[in-house]
Order: C-alpha cells, then structure tokens, then sequence
C-alpha cells in the first residue's frame, strides 16, 4: 500500500519506550510510514537502536531531540531541571525564554550530544527535528539551525497550518523563510493527518510532512499516543490508495 510520493510519513518518539519502538516497526513494515526520529535521551533507544540495525524496512531516519523531559545527557543548567534532575517542559518550552551565552552553549552541547550519540551507535540519521516542536521556539531556532548546518541535516519546518492565532502562524512563516534560505528545509508543508487529508488535493504539487505518533493501546490495537483519531484516519487514507 503506497504512501503518496509527494508524502513523508513521520513517526515521531522512536526510542520512548518498548511498545512505542513495536508500534513503529509495525508501521513501517505495513507501510503506513516512510520515515522516522528517533529520541536518544530515552529508556527505549538502545532497543530502538537493535531494531533499526536488524530491520531493513527501517529508513529515513532523524533525530528527535529532546529537551522537554527525560535526564539531559550533559551537565545542563539545574534552572532548566525539576526536583528529579529531568528537563521541565514548563522552564524550556517557554515561548519567550531568550538564553544568555552560557546557557546558550550548554543546549547546543547538549543537543549536539543527543545527536552524536545516534551517530556513535551508527544510526543513519539525516534530518532533524524536536520533542514537542522545541527547535522552532524563539529562544532555541537559531541553536537548531546551527546545529543542523553543523551535522549536515535537514531540519523540520514549524507546522504549516494556522492554528487559532494568526500572530502564530505569522511567526511559524518566518521561521520557515530562515530555515529555507539556508537549505534546510525538506518538505514545502509540515502538517497535522487532519490538514493534510482536508486539502490532499491541493498538495499534489508540493512535497507534505506529516507527523504520526504509533503505539499500541490497551487491546493491543495500533494508535496514535498524541490523537488515536489521527493514526486510524491515516492508516484508512493510505489503504484506499492500494
């Protein structure tokens, strides 16, 4: 069952944990996904890491880095922490945080180390991208791009659609003109499965980034972790393309 060929089908969260790496596994060999980002920082990578090696079906793969929870690989600011040493979503994911130098130098040392890390264990990774979209915040963006022209990758565009604000989606424009024009980019589109299939007939044209979230639910069926809607509304549309 073809993916569209103007489609990256993204699973996100490779490496969270064990039902997480099955899920996503099982999507690649169905084919509901093409590609896949994988998180270093997490209980689930070094098995995430075995499949991949073992599993031929498995490419494309980024890397997912993560500052928004689980233990930094690095020695990061403590502010940036919670009581038990892991990152705060609500202290790094701050719309306005703007970071002085040192902080500065102590997320591109630890994103740099999440990254070396996929590639010490041989991972071919080629692109880029966040846990919970971090790298398209004001604070972190410029770190991201550099990050990404430092290791030769491509980096996630912030999401395409508008969203409520149209300030929002004003700001997400300009991210994206700065990850174009320095090469970065590799999709015209980043989008939600709901906004891909409401206009599929007008990205014909353009190449499409959405994002799919795979796990197992409770009965042991194939989910999305983030919109279980989503993955069953995915999985339908790629199908009808038989």
């Amino acid at each position: 069952m073809p993916i569209p060929g103007n489609v990256l089908a993204n699973a996100d969260d490779l490496g969270l944990n064990a039902s997480v790496n099955k899920a996503i596994l099982h999507c690649f060999e169905e084919g509901y996904i093409n590609s896949a980002s994988v998180l270093t920082n997490t209980i689930g990578f070094q098995e995430s890491v075995q499949l991949i090696h073992t599993s031929s079906c498995m490419h494309n793969l980024g890397v997912h880095v993560n500052l928004a929870e689980g233990r930094p690989l690095t020695n990061i600011n403590r502010r940036y922490l919670d009581a038990e040493g892991n990152f705060d979503i609500v202290k790094t994911g701050k719309k306005l945080n703007f970071f002085n130098n040192e902080d500065k130098q102590g997320f591109i040392k630890e994103i740099h180390a999440q990254i070396n890390l996929a590639i010490a264990n041989k991972l071919p990774v080629i692109h880029l991208d966040s846990h919970y979209h971090l790298h398209t915040l004001p604070g972190f963006y410029k770190l991201f791009i550099k990050t990404a022209r430092h290791f030769n990758l491509k980096l996630r565009l912030a999401q395409t659609y508008k969203e409520n604000s149209y300030v929002k989606f004003l700001y997400r424009q300009y991210i994206n003109r700065i990850i174009v024009n320095n090469k970065l980019g590799y999709s015209t589109y980043f989008e939600t499965v709901d906004k891909f299939l409401a206009k599929q007939n007008g990205h014909q044209n353009n190449f499409v980034e959405i994002m799919l979230h795979p796990d197992f639910d409770l009965e042991g069926n194939i989910t999305d972790h983030f919109d279980k809607d989503s993955m069953l509304n995915w999985i339908n549309f790629v199908k009808r393309q038989e």
